[in-house]
């Protein structure tokens, strides 16, 4: 008897990565490449293509068949077509990509394309964070903020499959200017450049340093130190995200929330903190049974989502 293996893959800027594994989410194999993210659409399906072939080479390798694969991508992903809807900033020549067609048409593989938040959250629903979940709201906070939402156990994606876009609700109605548009997002405010641009504004003229490179990770430590201006920065931050936060409990009422992303790494601290303005702020009854957590699959979020969207829309 032949062995069975999902396909998970992970588009990024960066790189593609890309897993063998089991329908339950156990990854057998893993690699990555470069995406070339500045190249032509065509430049960067040869690279996908290539690592389907590297997992199929790995599936004959271990005596099995590839059933299915699930393909995370940044933007808007008509999930029923498996196609891009528009353009994503980070790679610029991968708009309206066919990746269902392209990847099905060359490898005769069942593909299933969703956005990358999406892939993400439903990730940390049936293995990470918030596995035994059916009602669960992820947010990614990084050079931007994402968001993916599940409804008793299905991904939210919205009339036109661009739901969930938690970066883009407004904090401010006079605040600063987005580039999707809008006024005062949230995303200008509690993302990684939105922080450090807070802490660079709060510190006096003479100690601003054009060519000192500030990160997050120094804002956090410097918090920890007691310095003034990175614990008002973190405090800022906290208000913002819990703000943000109880508005979103109050509508979808989610049985716990998900924190991910590089600026969730700064510990247990900062979800206590983040907790404490949700706890004042959302209503008593959705606040019942509700959980703050961090994520718990890292880097290999993308993947195991990527295979459990796989291995549920090829069950179904």
């Amino acid at each position: 008897m032949r062995n069975e293996f999902i396909v998970g893959m992970d588009l990024g800027g960066t790189f593609l990565k890309y897993a063998l594994g089991t329908s339950d989410g156990e990854l057998i194999y893993v690699a990555k490449m470069p995406s070339k993210g500045d190249a032509t659409q065509a430049e960067i399906f040869e690279v996908i293509f290539e690592a389907v072939e590297d997992v199929q080479k790995q599936a004959r390798d271990r005596n099995g068949e590839i059933l299915a694969l699930g393909f995370g991508s940044p933007g808007a992903v008509d999930f029923d077509q498996g196609r891009l809807l528009g353009n994503t900033p980070n790679l610029p020549h991968w708009g309206n990509a066919n990746i269902r067609g392209q990847i099905s048409g060359r490898f005769n593989i069942p593909t299933f394309a969703d956005n990358d938040a999406n892939v993400m959250v439903l990730a940390e629903a049936t293995r990470g964070a918030a596995k035994g979940h059916k009602n669960v709201i992820g947010i990614t906070i990084g050079t931007g903020i994402g968001g993916g939402i599940i409804i008793d156990g299905k991904i939210y994606r919205g009339h036109n499959y661009a739901g969930a876009e938690l970066g883009h609700v407004s904090i401010d109605y006079n605040g600063l200017p987005c580039n999707c548009g809008g006024v005062g997002c949230i995303e200008q405010y509690a993302s990684a450049p939105g922080i450090v641009r807070n802490y660079l504004e709060k510190l006096p003229k003479k100690a601003k340093n054009p060519s000192a490179l500030v990160t997050t990770e120094m804002i956090f430590e410097r918090a920890r130190q007691g310095e003034e201006e990175a614990t008002e920065t973190i405090d800022d931050t906290c208000l913002y995200l819990g703000t943000a936060l109880s508005g979103f409990a109050n509508i979808f009422n989610p049985e716990i929330i998900v924190i991910g992303g590089g600026v969730a790494d700064a510990g247990e601290d900062f979800l206590k903190r983040i907790w404490n303005v949700m706890e004042a702020r959302t209503m008593k009854t959705i606040l019942k049974g509700l959980g703050l957590v961090g994520a718990e699959l890292g880097n290999t979020a993308g993947m195991v989502g990527a295979i459990s969207l796989a291995a549920q829309s090829y069950q179904s």
